[in-house]
C-alpha cells in the first residue's frame, strides 16, 4: 500500500507540475498558465473531482499525507517547473486514482488539473483546458511568472545600510499609558490595535503567558488617552496572538494554541464583544482549508478578502499564508518551509500597502517577503531585520518590530542586528529610523520588545510586548 501511495504522490505531484507551467495550446500563439487557461467553473468541477478521487491520499489541502506527496508549495512547483500540461495530464491519467487508473473521464482529468492550477495560485480565465493531451502539449510549467524577477525598488532595497543599527530614534516612550482596570495586570501580549475612534485595543495573555484555565477577559479596549473603557472573551481564547481591525471596526483575532477543546482559530467581533464569525475548527490544529495549525496573523482587505498567516514552529507543521474571499471561503494557498523564495518558516506577521501589495514577515528566515494578492512573489527585504509585528500607515511608511534577533547560534540567530522597531518606506524599502529595545541583555532570553506594533492616525505607535508584559506607547517629541 505505501508503494502505491508513493507512486500516487509522484504522479500527482508530476502532474501538477506540469499544470504549473504554461506554455501555448499546440496551435495558438505561445501562453502560459498565468494568462489563465481554466475557468473558475472548470476548477469548482475539478475540486469535486479531485475530492473523490485525489484527496484521500493528498489531503485537501494538497500538502500530501503519508508518503504521497504534496501538490502545492515552492518544492513541489520547482520540482515541475518546464514540463507541460500534456505530458502531466497524460501521467494523471495513467496512474489515477490509485486502484483504478484511466477510470475518469479525460474531462474529468482536465478539471482536476485545473483545480490544481487555482490552488497553486495560478489565473483563471474565460476557456477550459482541453482534455487532450496533444493540446495541452505546448502549454509548459512556469512555476514562478518572469515577471516576478525582483526589480526596480525591490533591487533598489535590497542594498541595505553599512549599520543596521544606525537610524536615529525621533520618538519618545510612554510606557505606562494604558491604563488597567483595578486588580488587573497587563499580561504578554502580541496583539494590539487601533480603530477608527482612535480606542486601543490589546489581547493580552490574562496577566501570564496563556490564558488557558483562566476566566479573565482577555480583550481589553481603552479610549485614545489610555483609560480603560471595557474588556470580554473570557474562557474563549488560549492564546491570543496577531490582531487587525477592518474598515467596519470589527475586531479580527487569532487564537495561536490548540488543546482539542478550543484554538487554533481566528475570530471576528464588533467592539461591543459580539462574535461575528469564526474562521477554523475550535482545538483542531491541522493544516487544511478550513483548520489552521497555529494561525499567528490576520489581514482584512477593504472589499473584505481575508488572509492568515499560519504556522508557528520552525521546519514542523503549516508555513503558509490562506485566503480567503469575503464570506470565509477557502480560495488558495501558497508557501510551504524553506529559505528559498516564495518559501516561508515562521510567517508571522502581515500588512498591506495603498498598492495592494501583501507584506509577510517571513520571522525565521529574517526577512520581509512581499506578494502580490494572488501569491506572485514581487520582493524580498531583509533591511527591516528580524519581523516579529509589521504595520503600513496610509502614506505607505512601515514600521517593523524585531523581538528576537540574538548573536548566539540558535534561536534567533542575526548577528549584527539589534532588537526595536525600524521604520521606512514600503515603497523605496529605505530605513529611516530605529527605535531600540530597552533590554540590556536581549542575548539572554528569546524574545523582548515591541512583537506585535499598531500605528494611530497621529503617528503614535503601539508596541506589545511579551517578555515585558506591556503596551508602550511611542510618539514624536
Amino acid at each position: 500500500m505505501a508503494k502505491r501511495i508513493a507512486l500516487l504522490g509522484a504522479v500527482a505531484a508530476g502532474a501538477l507540475a506540469l499544470v504549473a507551467a504554461g506554455r501555448p495550446l499546440a496551435q495558438d500563439t505561445p501562453r502560459s498558465v498565468w494568462d489563465g487557461v481554466y475557468s473558475e467553473a472548470q476548477a469548482e468541477r475539478g475540486q469535486a473531482a479531485y475530492a473523490q478521487a485525489c484527496g484521500m491520499c493528498h489531503g485537501v489541502g494538497l500538502t500530501g499525507l503519508g508518503e504521497a506527496k504534496p501538490l502545492t508549495g515552492p518544492e513541489f512547483l520547482s520540482n515541475w517547473n518546464g514540463l507541460t500540461l500534456g505530458d502531466l495530464f497524460d501521467r494523471i491519467r495513467t496512474t489515477m486514482p490509485l486502484n483504478k487508473p484511466r477510470s475518469l473521464t479525460k474531462e474529468q482529468y482536465a478539471d482536476i488539473l485545473a483545480y490544481l492550477l487555482k490552488f497553486d495560485g495560478f489565473p483563471a480565465g474565460q476557456g477550459e483546458l482541453p482534455a487532450r493531451s496533444e493540446m495541452l502539449a505546448g502549454l509548459t510549467i512556469d512555476a514562478f511568472k518572469p515577471s516576478a524577477a525582483l526589480t526596480g525598488a525591490a533591487v533598489e532595497a535590497a542594498a541595505t545600510v553599512a549599520d543596521p543599527n544606525g537610524a536615529p530614534n525621533p520618538y519618545v516612550a510612554e510606557a505606562g499609558f494604558l491604563k488597567m482596570p483595578p486588580g488587573r495586570t497587563m499580561g504578554s501580549s502580541s496583539a494590539v490595535a487601533v480603530d477608527s475612534r482612535g480606542h486601543i485595543w490589546v489581547a493580552e495573555r490574562c496577566g501570564a503567558n496563556n490564558c488557558a484555565g483562566s476566566t479573565l477577559d482577555p480583550i481589553l479596549e481603552f479610549d485614545a488617552k489610555g483609560r480603560f473603557i471595557k474588556a470580554f472573551g473570557g474562557g474563549m481564547l488560549l492564546f491570543p496572538h496577531g490582531m487587525f481591525i477592518d474598515r467596519h471596526d470589527h475586531i479580527w483575532l487569532t487564537d495561536g494554541h490548540s488543546d482539542g477543546t478550543k484554538g487554533a482559530q481566528v475570530f471576528e467581533f464588533d467592539t461591543a464583544g459580539k462574535l461575528l464569525r469564526t474562521l477554523g475548527k475550535a482545538g483542531v490544529s491541522a493544516e487544511g482549508p478550513d483548520s489552521f495549525a497555529e494561525p499567528n496573523a490576520v489581514l482584512v482587505t477593504k472589499n473584505g478578502t481575508i488572509f492568515v498567516a499560519d504556522g508557528h514552529t520552525p521546519g514542523k507543521g503549516a508555513a503558509r499564508i490562506v485566503k480567503f474571499d469575503a464570506a470565509g471561503k477557502f480560495l488558495k494557498q501558497w508557501g510551504g518551509h524553506g529559505a528559498g523564495p516564495g518559501q516561508l518558516d515562521v510567517p508571522h506577521t502581515l500588512a498591506m500597502d495603498s498598492q495592494g501589495r501583501l507584506f509577510v514577515g517571513d520571522r525565521w528566515n529574517n526577512r520581509i517577503q512581499v506578494f502580490d494578492q494572488e501569491g506572485k512573489l514581487l520582493a524580498v527585504w531583509d533591511q527591516f531585520s528580524r519581523p516579529s509585528g509589521m504595520f503600513i500607515d496610509r502614506h505607505d511608511v512601515l514600521y517593523v518590530a524585531d523581538s528576537e534577533s540574538r548573536t548566539p547560534e540558535g534561536y534567533g540567530h542575526h548577528p549584527g542586528w539589534a532588537r526595536g522597531v525600524r521604520i521606512g518606506s514600503a515603497r523605496t524599502g529605505a530605513v529611516t529610523a530605529f527605535i531600540p529595545d530597552t533590554e540590556p541583555n536581549p542575548d539572554k532570553g528569546a524574545t523582548s520588545g515591541a512583537e506585535g506594533i499598531w500605528v494611530d492616525g497621529k503617528g503614535a505607535i503601539y508596541g506589545a510586548q511579551v517578555l515585558q508584559k506591556a503596551v508602550v506607547r511611542y510618539r514624536r517629541p
